[in-house]
């Protein structure tokens, strides 16, 4: 006779297993397991080979069971067949897995509390001598179980794990189940010190699965509260194999680019990439391959209906308990919104910089003449009180162009003016320049080498400004700038030096964003809008360099630049 269950308590996501030795055994299990379920009205499914499905429905017809049989309550499909519709290469693939059960859940679950399902796939897996691939198969019901509400009771006969080589496999297989039912006899025990040395040692592995189950029933709580996290996410949040296949859609996924899950799961992550950005998705999984995290990555994705949306993309690698990466794990924000209000500030800036340019070229040509007046009337205090205004109006005025100019690098439209030219000859000229507006510092060429580049002399002249400036700028307490020009391999390098305030590691990685402005108090104490640096930047960018700083908070910061080397111009020309 079977043991006793209260087949009409089963949770709604317990996955029990049942060893037998006799399919009179499985059969007494079965048919009140089945039974109970059409009988309390929940929707059934059965996935046995046909001698089984055959000797269940007979019971359950003489249980006068037989309506419920031939109605949409029940489904019975040949457990080899059902394998074959998902298995690939000898391993069952997750997205056809998913489909092939949802698709029967759903047949028979539609308005009713709970499903119960048999099956013996995991059975014949085994009995054909592909353990991992039956492993895999045990995981993707778990897998199922998160997200769909079914109890699913498994069969082995207890003959296909005779031998200590199969004790891993029996191990593993009880490791995936919330309840283990055994066999019904050990009667082939020929003593009873024989059959209590047995049962000592089964009670033994007994109270090692048990505490191997209760650990995973609390990795399973902590999964379940970590879904719930993610399904309840405004962003949305989808995973996937490094082949690109979905695994896991959320809610705001739906929401965001209009496919539910079960039309997105399966399919290719392409299905929300616009095809002129194809090849993003291979940079990315590069970068996952090495195990690189990517942070607000900016970029576009398409919906359902063809438009698309602006999107701030967080990536990282998913890794198995091995720590071999699997998949990826993909968090998208929206940020059209965002995008829309700084379009509409450029475009405020813009204009308000336009505006301000007429008649503060007006203001200025009308103090020069002032100024030039009162000199000539010797009123010497009238004219110094117009020259400060004069050198407030060149701030402001350069505020304006700095404002035009990022403008214009937002909208593409900033122009170069390219060709080559002594990049040593052009610091050598801004240092003079510069050194001629300051009485605290000294501006100190400490190496000049001859490097010859090719860009717009003028653009990166402003770069220069800057960073002189900005070294003046942040080094109150000290009285020299040492810069250096020299080359480096196949780059012409540019580094100026102060010995300020320096920077603190947490805001270096931002100094160089549009309007970034640093938090700390001390730096508060020095004005300006944070968008000298984003032009440097933005102009060293345009000029395929790169710029970095190196800084320590207290010790004065190097700011340096790097350009490729021109060593024949004749193309140029």
């Amino acid at each position: 006779m079977a043991i006793a269950l209260d087949w009409r308590e089963k949770s709604k996501s317990q996955h029990f297993v049942q060893f037998y030795e006799t399919d009179t055994f499985l059969l007494d299990s079965l048919s009140e397991y089945i039974g109970t379920g059409l009988k309390v009205g929940d929707g059934c499914i059965v996935l046995a080979t046909k001698p089984h499905r055959e000797s269940l429905e007979e019971r359950l017809k003489g249980d006068g069971l037989e309506g419920a049989v031939v109605g949409d309550q029940y489904v019975s499909s040949d457990a080899g067949i059902t394998l074959s519709r998902f298995m690939v290469d000898g391993s069952p693939d997750p997205a056809r897995f998913t489909e092939v059960v949802r698709s029967m859940i759903a047949q028979v679950g539609k308005g009713r509390r709970h499903v119960r399902i048999f099956g013996e796939l995991v059975a014949l897996l085994c009995a054909n001598g592909n353990g991992a691939a039956a492993i895999c198969l045990e995981e993707l019901w778990n897998d199922l179980g998160k997200t769909h509400s079914f109890s699913l009771f498994c069969a082995y006969p207890m003959h296909g794990f005779g031998g200590e080589v199969y004790e891993a496999e029996f191990t593993k297989i009880c490791q995936q189940h919330s309840r283990v039912v055994p066999a019904e006899s050990y009667s082939a025990l020929a003593s009873p010190d024989d059959r209590l040395r047995a049962i000592t040692l089964l009670q033994q592995k007994a109270s090692s699965l048990e505490a191997e189950i209760a650990e995973r029933k609390r990795a399973e709580e902590e999964q379940y509260r970590l879904a719930a996290i993610v399904e309840s996410s405004y962003d949305a949040i989808v995973s996937k194999t490094l082949d690109g296949m979905i695994i896991s859609w959320n809610s705001a996924a739906e929401r965001m680019f209009g496919y539910t899950a079960q039309e997105a799961i399966g399919q290719h992550i392409t299905l929300i990439i616009p095809p002129e950005l194809h090849h993003e998705e291979e940079e990315i999984i590069q970068k996952l391959r090495q195990g690189i995290r990517i942070q607000h990555f900016e970029t576009v994705r398409r919906r359902k209906d063809g438009t698309n949306v602006d999107v701030s993309l967080s990536i990282s690698p998913i890794k198995d308990s091995a720590g071999n990466i699997t998949g990826a794990a993909k968090i998208a924000r929206d940020i059209t919104e965002r995008l829309e209000i700084e379009r509409r500030k450029d475009e405020f800036i813009s204009m308000a910089s336009h505006e301000l340019k007429t008649p503060v070229t007006s203001i200025k040509g009308f103090t020069q003449l002032l100024r030039r007046r009162f000199q000539q009337r010797d009123d010497q205090e009238s004219a110094h009180f117009l020259a400060r205004m004069d050198m407030q109006l060149n701030k402001l005025t350069q505020l304006i162009r700095d404002l035009l100019d990022v403008s214009k690098m937002q909208a593409g439209q900033l122009a170069y003016r390219e060709e080559p030219f002594e990049l040593d000859v052009l610091v050598q000229e801004t240092i003079e320049n510069v050194q001629g507006t300051t009485q605290t510092h000294r501006l100190i060429l400490e190496k000049l080498e001859s490097v010859r580049v090719f860009g717009d002399r003028d653009r990166l002249g402003q770069v220069l400004i800057n960073l002189l400036t900005n070294a003046i700028k942040y080094s109150p307490q000290a009285d020299k700038v040492l810069v250096q020009v020299v080359a480096e391999g196949a780059q012409a390098v540019v580094r100026v030096q102060d010995f300020g305030v320096g920077i603190a590691e947490a805001y270096q990685a931002k100094i160089f964003e549009r309007f970034y402005q640093i938090s700390d108090p001390e730096m508060k104490a020095y004005s300006g809008l944070g968008i000298g640096l984003y032009i440097a930047s933005e102009i060293i960018k345009r000029h395929e360099g790169r710029i970095r700083v190196e800084s320590r908070k207290g010790t004065g910061s190097t700011f340096s630049f790097g350009l490729s080397l021109l060593e024949d111009t004749s193309a140029m020309v």
